[in-house]
């Protein structure tokens, strides 16, 4: 539950570029709290509800990113107890759930946060068993390239689309955050996991995407070119491969 109070405070004050130790405003209006709000100001300083100016209301997400969080930890401490994978799978759930809340709120995949999880990544796989340093920097390589290339062709493709529009096209397929995402990602699997990570992740948005597409189509609500986050899917391809990456393997190759 604390790691999740952490996780809530910086999903609130790092996309918006707000300094981790500041609580004199509102983490969602950016507005100052006045001193006399008294005990009721540091729920909302930690984010559990809205200021008075947003009506007071329960954040709902914050309470789910604190739920989902200790559950995590307690499945992970159910699964591997006190073996070394231990560790570094709680620091790494935490990052995919940071990673997740903010793309989802902000669409996107912050440096400051990605930029420390590589080097905790690395480190992390030399007491990973069954990973070790050589499969984690051969999927983090993997990861780069493969997202790095479809990221030069939705630019490409963007471009393409502009010129025949008339108009600059804003959205691209996946972003520089989504790349540097396919890297962590690669490290933590690792080779060959990774290609069944970035599959799952990528059909798992088509999937949504395509459900997403045909219910604004119905409310007759669509326009071309919607963007929806990619991360939270690369994540998901990536918590299922660090978890059950042996498993699936084993499923796969012995198909």
């Amino acid at each position: 539950m604390l790691a999740g109070q952490f996780l809530v405070w910086c999903a609130d004050r790092l996309p918006v570029g707000r300094s981790l130790f500041d609580t004199s405003l509102c983490p969602t209006c950016g507005k100052t709290l006045s001193s006399d709000v008294g005990t009721a100001r540091w729920p909302i300083v930690l984010g559990w509800r809205r200021c008075a100016n947003e009506g007071g209301r329960v954040r709902w997400r914050s309470l789910a990113v604190l739920v989902i969080t200790a559950l995590g930890f307690g499945f992970l401490w159910h699964r591997y107890g006190l073996a070394p994978a231990l560790l570094p799978y709680t620091i790494y759930w935490m990052i995919f759930v940071l990673v997740t809340v903010i793309d989802m709120e902000h669409r996107l995949i912050l440096n400051v946060v990605i930029y420390p999880a590589i080097p905790l990544a690395i480190g992390g796989a030399f007491i990973t068993p069954g990973l070790g340093i050589r499969r984690a920097l051969l999927g983090g390589v993997t990861g780069l390239v493969l997202v790095f290339g479809i990221y030069l062709l939705g630019v490409v493709f963007a471009k393409a689309i502009a010129r025949r529009r008339g108009r600059p096209l804003d959205e691209v397929a996946f972003g520089a955050g989504d790349v540097k995402l396919a890297l962590f990602i690669g490290l933590v699997t690792g080779l060959p996991n990774v290609f069944f990570a970035l599959v799952i992740g990528i059909f798992l948005g088509g999937l949504v995407s395509a459900l997403y597409l045909a219910w604004r189509i119905v409310r007759r609500r669509y326009a071309a070119f919607m963007a929806i986050p990619y991360g939270p899917f690369l994540v998901a391809g990536g918590l299922t491969m660090m978890l059950y990456g042996q498993e699936i393997m084993h499923w796969y190759l012995g198909r």
